[in-house]
This record gives structure tokens, C-alpha cells and sequence, in this order.
């Protein structure tokens, strides 16, 4: 990590926009999906145009609520603060009353879970051959 120029805090390395983990992946490219957006277009640090920010928005949604996530980690996939993902968060709540919109996120969180249920269940499986070939 380096220092600031002026106050000495620590800053952290630029991440350039991107997801860290398999989840952000799959999360971030199932919205945009879902959106018609290619997913980097949603790691832009400006704005963008408004499906991109709204999908931008779900997608820390999803990540905070659906894959338990804090704010401050679903803000960071997009270099986005907590109170930014907070700010998305509500924002979904509200767009969840439309019945229509809440059916197709209904949708993704639920392709979404059975996804990291699945990797989950063939991981450990891996890992169980991989104990057993050891012990051989």
C-alpha cells in the first residue's frame, strides 16, 4: 500500500474496476445479462447512462442482500463506497414493489444461489478426491 501525498494514509492499490471474486463474476455478468450490457460496462468510474447505473445498482443489491456481502465489500466491486451500495440498496427495495421488476430479480438471485450452491457442492467434492488420492 502507499501513503497519501499530503495526510500519510494509507490508500489501497487500484484495482481497475473489476470483480475479485468468482461470486462479484457471476453476479455482475448474470445483471448484465439481464440488462443487455456487456458486465465492464457496469466497472466504469463515471455514471454512464442510466440502465448502466440502474444495473450497477442491482448488482450491488444482489451482492449485499442475496450473497451476504457488507455494503462497504458490494461498493468496492464497482470502486463504489458503502453509502453509494447503501444508496442502491433502497433504491432496488423501492423498484421491488413493481411486480414485474420484482419477478425477473426473483429470478436472478435465485439462478444466482443455485450457481454458488452448485460450485459449492462440486468444490468440495473436488476437494474430498483430492483427500482420498492423498490418502491412497
Amino acid at each position: 500500500m502507499s501513503r497519501g501525498p499530503r495526510t500519510g494514509e494509507q490508500k489501497l492499490p487500484p484495482r481497475g474496476h473489476k470483480p475479485l471474486t468468482a461470486v462479484d463474476w457471476m453476479a455482475t455478468g448474470r445483471v448484465a445479462l439481464a440488462f443487455g450490457l456487456k458486465p465492464e460496462e457496469m466497472h466504469s468510474s463515471s455514471r454512464g447512462y442510466a440502465t448502466v447505473a440502474r444495473a450497477r445498482q442491482v448488482s450491488m443489491y444482489i451482492l449485499h442482500v442475496s450473497m451476504g456481502m457488507t455494503l462497504s465489500q458490494a461498493g468496492a466491486v464497482f470502486d463504489r463506497d458503502r453509502t453509494t451500495a447503501a444508496h442502491a440498496c433502497r433504491v432496488v427495495e423501492d423498484l421491488r414493489d413493481d411486480p414485474e421488476f420484482d419477478a425477473i430479480l426473483t429470478e436472478i438471485e435465485g439462478q444466482l444461489s443455485a450457481s454458488v450452491a452448485s460450485a459449492r457442492m462440486c468444490s468440495s467434492f473436488k476437494q474430498e478426491a483430492i483427500v482420498d488420492a492423498i490418502g491412497a
